[in-house]
């Protein structure tokens, strides 16, 4: 298995796959919404990450700021790609909504390589499944509860939902290491958990990161030990700003500028 970060794999995929045409990729526009970031690349392809508090990763006790603000129009993507490295979580979340841009690029331009799967997250869940899910997806928990009532969800924000076992992220290692289904937040790409959660996942039959936040190109999460890719890939761009701008959710995306996309090794 690679030791290297799975957003490092990443990078050096894009570098690999791009070549020498990176050099001619930049950015041309970049929204900060409070749900969602969003990013636009040379050739109007756009990505998107979700907006995080500080990250855990990082000891600043202030809020984050973008030192670039006002000036990352017009940079290299190659240079603000490499933000989605950083503890500062503002610039991670543009770096990830820029990886996500270059990942739609490349997946346009080699759709033989990159052939979409028509599996829904649903279908890799069997009855009886008991399912740990790093993040509440709300929406998504009555359908899991009609395949089956083993679901566990850790959250780290303070949630009652009757529905379900929440608990904290400090019991994430015991419930991630007992399912057979773990179903992990692609938000964690912004705020650097993945590694360490992934890690935790002991002999589950599946492992998916899911959420818009995820990247197109799975063969770096492969290589970590996910079964699965599933995210939104955005097919109009100017749209999807205006939609981040406006505090949108998974749901305006979804309904005015994205689709699903899924990747299953």
């Amino acid at each position: 298995m690679e030791n290297k970060p799975i957003m490092s794999l990443l990078l050096e995929q894009i570098k690999q796959e791009l070549g020498t045409t990176f050099d001619d990729i930049y950015v041309e526009d970049v929204r900060v919404g409070v749900v969602y970031s969003g990013v636009k690349i040379t050739g109007g392809y756009g990505g998107i990450a979700a907006t995080q508090p500080q990250s855990p990763r990082s000891n600043s006790a202030h809020c984050s700021t973008l030192p670039k603000a006002g000036d990352m129009t017009g940079m290299p993507a190659s240079e603000v790609m490499e933000m989605a490295l950083s503890d500062n979580t503002l610039k991670a979340v543009v770096g990830v909504a820029t990886v996500n841009a270059l990942a739609t690029m490349i997946c346009e331009r080699n759709p033989e390589k990159y052939k979409f799967s028509d599996t829904d997250v649903l279908d890799l869940i069997k009855p009886g499944d008991n399912v740990g899910m790093v993040g509440h997806f709300s929406p998504m928990i009555p359908r899991i509860l009609k395949i089956t009532e083993q679901l566990t969800v850790i959250e780290k924000k303070d949630i009652f939902d009757e529905r379900i076992n929440v608990v904290q992220e400090h019991e994430a290692a015991e419930v991630i290491s007992g399912s057979d289904v773990v179903i992990i937040t692609a938000s964690t790409l912004v705020n650097g958990t993945t590694d360490e959660l992934i890690t935790m996942k002991g002999k589950a039959r599946e492992t998916i990161l899911l959420g818009p936040s995820a990247v197109m190109l799975p063969q770096p999460f492969y290589d970590k030990g996910f079964t699965a890719v599933m995210g939104t890939r955005i097919n109009d761009t100017d749209t999807m700003l205006k939609v981040v701008s406006e505090a949108g959710g998974t749901k305006h995306l979804l309904k005015k500028c994205g689709e699903k996309f899924s990747f299953v090794k």
